[in-house]
């Protein structure tokens, strides 16, 4: 049981983080926040493609390190990618532009239809639609927090996990991370996509196959 519990919260605390490069741009704190746990990751041997996508973000993120990069550099990264408006298109970070080929698609109804089911409501403050990356990830870890509790739920709550990184999360991120591979400006965020990409991997094996 006790494994059970540290399984679940490991697999909140790897949710969070992955949500943490795509909300907002870095801040110092942020930054401090993912040396700190990447570092520490490198003791640990999980699967060579997400290990290397560890290594690669240390590398970055290292303060001693030649190719370490700024605060202001991430800030001006993030906002280059995904918010500036006036340097071409930013990086769409919605399941339905990829999957559909078009903002606000099928894949949005279908999502909010497997939102419906499991009980979840976006927040009215949140104005990112129900298929952008980071409702996504916040909408998943609330399935992964209902499986752990047990209750008559915790079923249809794997279940819905799985549908929702099969049919949506997973397709979604093999686009969005060859996006940001064929963005010349994309450098730290594209390692940080991919390695959202090998995570949700091993979430299959605990969702899917688990």
């Amino acid at each position: 049981m006790d494994d059970q519990k540290e399984l679940f919260r490991v697999r909140l605390r790897f949710l969070d983080l992955g949500k943490s490069f795509f909300l907002g741009e870095p801040d110092a704190e942020k930054i401090s926040r993912w040396r700190g746990t990447f570092s520490a990751m490198t003791r640990e041997q999980i699967s060579p493609a997400f290990d290397r996508a560890v290594r690669e973000l240390v590398e970055v993120l290292n303060t001693t390190a030649e190719n370490t990069v700024s605060l202001s550099t991430l800030q001006d990264e993030y906002y280059t990618l995904f918010m500036d408006p006036f340097e071409g298109s930013p990086v769409n970070m919605t399941v339905s532009h990829y999957l559909d080929g078009r903002n606000f698609g099928p894949s949005l109804v279908e999502i909010k239809g497997l939102l419906h089911e499991a009980g979840i409501e976006k927040d009215k403050a949140v104005k990112e639609p129900e298929d952008s990356l980071v409702v996504l990830l916040d909408a998943y870890a609330a399935l992964v927090d209902e499986e752990q509790r047990g209750d008559d739920g915790s079923e249809t709550a794997k279940r819905l996990q799985g549908r929702l990184l099969e049919e949506f999360l997973l397709p979604f991120l093999e686009k969005f991370n060859l996006a940001l591979e064929k963005n010349d400006r994309a450098n730290f965020f594209r390692i940080c996509g991919r390695f959202l990409q090998e995570y949700f991997e091993l979430e299959k094996g605990l969702t899917v196959g688990g």
